[in-house]
């Protein structure tokens, strides 16, 4: 396959390439040859493709956001080598790849200072509103967990309290209870009664899942039941149950401690690529410099042609001046 042209999209690259590079060739080889004809526009032809490429392996691949080291695709540093052989200059070459491994660091340390800032606000901020949110309400369940076990001294028996009258039958109790639910209103909370002195609400969402909460220093939940029987069930097991609540949040506020630590280490860690980075930026200086260098050599020899061509005029008017003195001294004679 030859490539006589560079077309402007690299779709149409993509296209004909595929004409001998597809499913079903024959052929165990494919051939492609790319010409490019130095000093000419080819040169500005691949760096269009090579950036348009740029960007749609970006979006296509998201690999300019992602935390991985490579950020061009093979195809874009296929097109960025022509752009750069057209050129006819070896340093053009170096500068494009490190101008590519500048970027790809760049977009990690832009990574890396992101996750600081999350490490950090997570030691400095959010897990100390966790634990402390935690441990004021771990303190809250040890209050409620004393509250059950007095109760249970006190009261062992089942009573339940729904509006103004208690019930100490399950069946009775669960009855009454569903009858005062149906009449809450959807979206909102309401208080029923009150459960072995813990405040007893039912809260409807709009999606048709109704939950009993038990309210003393806290609040706990849980699903309601369509049977009067296994309601009742159901919130004998959640005040039973208080307990497990302060090994639950005990646990959390493990977590979190071990998290916040783990993020202030995290934080201190310094950037892995720091020293490859400085060392491709110095050198990216370096190149810039010398290119521009010959940049301006090149300016520089187009004025000084131009200045050799004024001297030489400038000379040959002085010589034609000598003459006419010359003719005039010989006229005179």
């Amino acid at each position: 396959m030859h490539h006589v042209d560079c077309p402007w999209k690299p779709s149409s690259i993509e296209q004909r390439e595929g004409r001998g590079i597809r499913q079903g060739n024959e052929n165990s080889e494919i051939a492609v040859y790319r010409y490019v004809t130095k000093g000419t526009f080819d040169a500005y032809n691949w760096s269009l493709v090579e950036n348009k490429q740029r960007f749609i392996s970006q979006v296509m691949t998201s690999k300019a956001v992602s935390r991985t080291c490579e950020d061009i695709d093979e195809a874009t540093l296929s097109y960025a080598e022509i752009k750069a052989v057209a050129t006819g200059n070896p340093l053009i070459r170096e500068k494009m790849e490190l101008d590519n491994d500048v970027q790809r660091l760049k977009l990690l340390k832009s990574s890396y200072d992101n996750q600081r800032y999350g490490l950090q606000d997570n030691f400095m901020i959010r897990y100390p509103k966790l634990i402390k949110a935690a441990e004021e309400k771990l303190s809250c369940v040890k209050e409620d967990v004393k509250t059950r076990d007095a109760q249970l001294i006190e009261s062992p028996d089942f009573a339940i309290k729904i509006g103004g009258a208690t019930y100490t039958e399950r069946a009775d109790g669960g009855t009454q209870m569903l009858a005062t639910i149906s009449k809450a209103k959807t979206g909102e909370t309401t208080s029923i009664g009150s459960f072995h002195r813990l405040e007893l609400l039912v809260e409807k969402n709009f999606m048709g899942t109704n939950y009993m909460v038990l309210r003393g220093k806290t609040e706990y939940k849980a699903e309601l039941s369509t049977s009067p029987v296994g309601s009742m069930i159901k919130l004998e097991n959640l005040f039973n149950g208080l307990h497990e609540n302060v090994e639950f949040l005990e646990k959390k506020i493990e977590q979190y401690h071990h998290d916040l630590m783990s993020s202030k280490e995290e934080y201190e860690k310094p950037f892995t690529y720091e020293k490859e980075l400085q060392e491709k930026l110095a050198r990216q200086f370096e190149l810039n410099a010398q290119l521009d260098l010959e940049n301006a050599k090149v300016a520089d020899a187009d004025l000084g042609g131009l200045d050799e061509s004024k001297d030489s005029h400038d000379s040959n008017v002085a010589e034609r001046e000598e003459d006419y003195r010359t003719n005039q001294d010989g006229k005179s004679r």
